[in-house]
């Protein structure tokens, strides 16, 4: 894998100036990118994808410094209506680009031949506007008629090799499961040649998506809730054992009403065999998986594999916190869709690298007998690429670009951390207090001070007095 990413760096610098990539630029029926503007698409998708959270007036001042022209007139204004001509699809094409060669060579790393992938979801805040509202829904409570507008981003992630693979973004009321299908069905475009096994957390053992999973030849583990098929799993004579799914009248019914299409297919069938494998945590609570995978693979290797799905949580984290997700360029819906992909895009690059970085600095704390393995530091990985994101796609010379890729990994890897195994603990659910309740309480005690909005109240302090 070391130095492979630089390959991929150099073909992506010449696509951007590839004339063929404006009609994968353009919004249906348009003919955007067609002639010469002040900024031209290669240009555009720059600016897109070395944006740092700032004013669209700095983002633009800062991208014509770089480029070495500060003199360049464009209004925001003008910025952001060429931005509305640009197809959002421009992005996730980008992304199957530059990883495509990738995943048909032999540089993916598997686990136990799998190429292992978690799905998962998460609500990502856009800005409150009308049409934002319209495409994503709101996340108010009861106190709030509006409330934040938040969407709903299902993302697919290759655990072993840190990358990105897609991101749905949707309506905050759509089932993930059906994001869930929609990510499964762009590893078709990557040309995978590996089987795959997708992880999951709870929410998604439905029988439909498990014959939606078996259809597409995808291999899938799967925690279940306390409540799932709680009657075949209570028949189970050993704590790892195959399972008959029956689908019965009610459980159809279900399939009906919501997937008609896969309902007689799933009548015929009759019932679905799974493996289900039930452990204890340390809590005392228990850990219940479902996958297709053979006896071969033992339940504490089932286990250990669903711990590794923590990994697209972490990433979520990265996504939103240090690569400001969320700081999208306006209101209108299309910039959601372009500025959370951009960044999606971003972070496969700023990886690609640091997976390489991360393979020598492994290799130099062995040397030196550090008591942990070494990897770099992701928070100054993230902020060094973005501070030389410009420099090399701008560069003409392609002896000077490869200097400058192998400069920047040498520069990450003087920033390492140790990798610490801590024990794992089960995610605590935090108490709201009700505000009736609050307001209740209010009026009996001395002083009460409060902090935060309606439905998330944080006790501060209790004095002696009158409120």
């Amino acid at each position: 894998m070391i130095k492979s990413y630089k390959t991929r760096f150099q073909k992506f610098s010449a696509l951007l100036s590839d004339p063929e990539i404006a009609k994968y630029a353009r919004q249906n029926g348009n003919h955007a990118f067609s002639r010469k503007r002040k900024m031209p698409l290669k240009d555009m998708l720059l600016c897109c994808l070395s944006k740092k959270g700032l004013t669209t007036t700095f983002e633009l001042r800062n991208y014509f410094k770089e480029k070495g022209d500060l003199s360049m007139q464009l209004s925001v204004q003008g910025y952001l209506q060429q931005r509305k001509r640009l197809n959002p699809e421009i992005f996730p094409y980008l992304n199957r680009k530059y990883l495509m060669d990738f995943y048909r060579s032999d540089e993916p790393r598997l686990w136990k031949g799998y190429l292992l992938i978690a799905i998962d979801g998460s609500k990502a805040e856009v800005p409150n506007s009308k049409n934002n509202r319209e495409a994503f829904g709101n996340s108010g409570n009861q106190h709030s008629g509006k409330g934040q507008v938040r969407a709903l981003v299902s993302g697919m992630y290759d655990v072993l090799n840190h990358f990105y693979l897609d991101i749905e973004i949707e309506h905050i009321c759509i089932s993930e499961n059906e994001l869930a299908k929609r990510n499964l069905k762009q590893l078709k475009k990557f040309g995978i040649r590996k089987p795959v096994v997708a992880v999951f957390d709870r929410g998604y053992p439905s029988l439909e998506f498990i014959d939606f999973l078996e259809t597409e030849g995808i291999h899938y583990l799967i925690r279940l809730s306390s409540n799932d098929y709680m009657a075949e799993r209570k028949r189970m004579q050993s704590a790892d054992e195959k399972v008959i799914l029956k689908h019965s009248s009610a459980r159809l019914q279900k399939i009906r009403k919501k997937h008609p299409e896969r309902y007689e297919q799933m009548q015929k069938k009759g019932s679905t065999l799974v493996r289900i494998s039930k452990s204890t945590l340390p809590s005392g609570n228990e850990l219940a998986l479902m996958t297709d995978l053979p006896d071969t693979i033992t339940a504490e290797e089932l286990a250990d594999l669903y711990y590794q799905r923590w990994e697209i949580e972490k990433k979520y984290n990265t996504l939103k916190n240090k690569m400001k997700f969320e700081s999208v360029t306006g209101k209108a819906t299309v910039y959601v869709h372009q500025d959370f992909w951009a960044q999606v895009l971003v972070y496969n690059m700023v990886q690609d690298i640091r997976n390489s970085a991360d393979e020598e600095a492994a290799a130099a704390g062995r040397e030196n007998r550090n008591k942990y393995p070494m990897h770099t530091n992701e928070n100054v990985a993230i902020g060094l690429f973005k501070e030389t994101m410009l420099k090399n796609p701008l560069e003409p010379e392609e002896k000077k670009r490869i200097k400058k890729l192998g400069e920047l990994q040498e520069e990450m890897e003087r920033y390492v951390l140790p990798i610490r195994e801590l024990p794992g603990k089960e995610r605590r659910k935090t108490s709201q207090i009700n505000i009736k309740t609050i307001k209740r309480v209010a009026f009996k005690m001395p002083i009460l001070r409060l902090k935060g909005d309606y439905g998330h109240f944080k006790l501060l302090k209790y004095t002696e007095g009158a409120l």
